[in-house]
């Protein structure tokens, strides 16, 4: 949410069909008005991302947003534009994050803009423009230093005075850092990173950050106690003298909470989050008060634990708040000083707009056809998984401990065999992400990883990895943050997926992902798959099924039995996702590999492939 001049707010959210919308009040409005489609062009993001919004002078608006593509993308608007006339989307010059990235953004000085992002490759990136660049001539990027972040990590930008930056960060060590620029450091770039008076967070948590009087700074973050810190800063202090950190009260809050901060007037503050409990609360800080006065429940709000508060101070003393409520729609809620203490008003719902995750509807998915089969060969022997590119299909065997390559007609183009020294005891499906294709191997547990450039011929690196239960039977990475994931093979009701860097494979425990109850057990997690926008979908052979979660909650949105597919020797084995028409336009989306056990001659493999109601996953 933003004020582009005194009284007026406009809100900014993503629909659950990925498109991003706005809604606008003003004062004599009896609510807000909208929601609108912004732009043209019909750009997609990832559900549940983050919109960043700058006024860069009176009435002009200028939005961000990382598209599915990871690509950063902007909009603008201003009243010459009209209603909902929004100009955009043009990509910001071209950088490559992970999808949904949250960025940085900030108006140093009127129509002067500057934003921040987490890169693909883990470094803080920076782009700038002003009028003088023309339409949507962003200069950059230029890296920030050499500080490493997790995959999408929030970068938090301040302005605290004209022409001076101050950007925040938690990095990949859980350190809260800080860099600043102002014009006398030219192109040299920026200065820092500085260890903010050496806090501590769960790496890539976001750290928020308001200037409540000119060159004063205050931070805020959510500790390794799951409370809320505090540390500030001004020119007295010295370059990065920051004083603290101080605990704010003892609201328990999810780690990763966002802390949002507000000057409603000078020397004033006012924060919000959402507690563990999923109420959203606020406390106040003014000159005279020995610590923060608070946490306050705002109004018995209720969101997500830890969902992300919105707060704005649209004049003077006065204070806006806005959430996703429990039912995915926007609500919102008001302060000023005739209120009283603490007596917000509201909660007012902003119009009818859904947000979230679509419910993909399993129990709705029927069979389509077969894309692919293999029957009494050796490599459809013990046959483990298929993947797919997008272009090609990926055939992962234990029979003969090989991976080939398929074109569209079931033509082999490829053969990779998987050299003794890392094969193991056990070959599994084959995961295929951005360029390579991720085999899980047992015996012991090791990630190999193929190059699917010049495939058959391919670059490959092999990382040990240890598992909570020792066992490796799948894994895949989710194109939301890049961490690879993989679970127990028999997985408990309430399980988890557990996060490793893809590169490295080293263990990320706060990247993990809580999965929620399941409609019947899982039992023999064969393999898994992630989506695009947001899903994960995990098969079993115990029996066999799939199930379909949130790849940012967990939430199970629901399983489907697939039966034995007329055999007793069936077992699923696999799962991948790619569009897919078969003659006669019957459309397909999700592909679920059978291996039929065939006890006295060599195994069967088929691609059943799955019509889905939401064809987007």
């Amino acid at each position: 949410m933003v004020s582009r001049s005194q009284n007026h707010l406009d809100a900014f959210a993503v629909g659950s069909d990925g498109r991003v919308y706005t809604a606008a009040w003003q004062p004599g409005d009896n609510g807000f008005r909208g929601w609108w489609k912004i732009g043209k062009t019909d750009l997609e993001v990832p559900p549940c991302s983050t919109i960043t919004a700058v006024s860069r002078s009176v009435n002009k608006l200028d939005v961000f947003v990382t598209g599915i593509d990871g690509r950063v993308y902007t909009a603008a608007w201003e009243p010459s534009d009209g209603g909902n006339g929004w100009r955009g989307w043009w990509p910001v010059a071209n950088i490559k994050a992970q999808p949904g990235s949250p960025i940085g953004a900030v108006s140093r000085s009127a129509n002067k803009l500057d934003v921040f992002i987490a890169g693909a490759d883990g470094k803080v990136w920076t782009a700038a423009w002003e009028p003088s660049d023309g339409g949507n001539g962003f200069r950059g990027w230029w890296k920030v230093g050499d500080l490493t972040m997790p995959p999408a990590a929030p970068i938090t930008v301040v302005s605290r005075s004209k022409d001076k930056l101050d950007v925040f960060a938690t990095g990949v060590d859980g350190r809260v850092y800080t860099a600043a620029w102002e014009p006398s450091d030219g192109s040299n770039g920026f200065r820092g990173w500085w260890s903010v008076a050496g806090g501590l967070a769960t790496p890539g948590a976001p750290v928020g950050v308001v200037s409540r009087s000119a060159d004063k700074l205050d931070v805020f973050v959510t500790g390794l106690n799951n409370r809320v810190w505090t540390a500030a800063w001004q020119p007295s202090d010295g370059s990065n003298g920051f004083r603290g950190w101080w605990q704010v009260g003892n609201l328990a809050v999810p780690p990763r909470t966002w802390i949002s901060a507000v000057s409603r007037s000078t020397n004033k503050l006012d924060i919000f989050a959402t507690g563990s409990d999923g109420h959203v609360y606020t406390a106040a800080w003014e000159p005279g008060d020995a610590r923060f006065r608070g946490w306050f429940s705002v109004a018995s709000g209720q969101s997500q634990p830890g969902g992300p508060v919105g707060a704005i101070s649209r004049s003077s003393d006065k204070l806006d708040v806005i959430i996703t409520g429990l039912d995915s729609r926007v609500w919102t809620a008001a302060w000023e000083p005739s209120d009283g203490t603490h007596g917000f008003r509201g909660w007012w719902r902003v119009g009818t707009l859904v947000m979230g995750m679509t419910d993909p509807e399993v129990g709705q998915w029927f069979e389509a056809g077969t894309a692919f089969y293999s029957e009494n060969t050796g490599f459809s022997e013990e046959a483990q998984g298929m993947t797919t590119d997008g272009a090609f299909w990926y055939f992962s065997s234990n029979g003969d401990k090989t991976v080939r390559k398929f074109d569209n007609s079931a033509q082999q183009l490829g053969r990779f065999v998987v050299p003794p020294s890392a094969r193991g005891g056990h070959v599994g499906p084959a995961s295929y992400y951005d360029g390579w294709l991720y085999v899980p191997i047992e015996g012991p547990t090791r990630v190999f990883k193929i190059s699917t450039t010049n495939f058959p011929s391919s670059q490959t690196e092999l990382h040990p990895v240890t598992t909570v239960d020792g066992h490796l039977a799948w894994c895949a990475v989710n194109p939301l943050n890049g961490r690879l994931y993989t679970a127990q093979f028999d997985i408990p009701q309430g399980g988890m997926l557990f996060s490793y860097d893809r590169n490295t494979l080293e263990r990320h425990p706060e990247d993990d992902i809580n999965l929620g109850p399941t409609p019947f057990p899982m039992d023999s997690i064969q393999g898994g798959v992630f989506t695009a926008r947001g899903r994960v979908i995990l098969v079993s052979s115990g029996p066999n099924a799939a199930f379909v979660f949130s790849a940012r909650t967990g939430f199970c949105f629901g399983a489907k039995e697939l039966g034995d597919f007329g055999s007793s020797g069936s077992e699923v084995e696999s799962v991948t996702v790619r569009d897919w028409v078969f003659n006669g336009g019957l459309r397909a989306t999700v592909h679920i590999l059978e291996l039929d056990n065939d006890f006295w001659s060599e195994d069967d493999a088929y691609l059943h492939s799955y019509s889905v109601p939401r064809l987007e996953l």
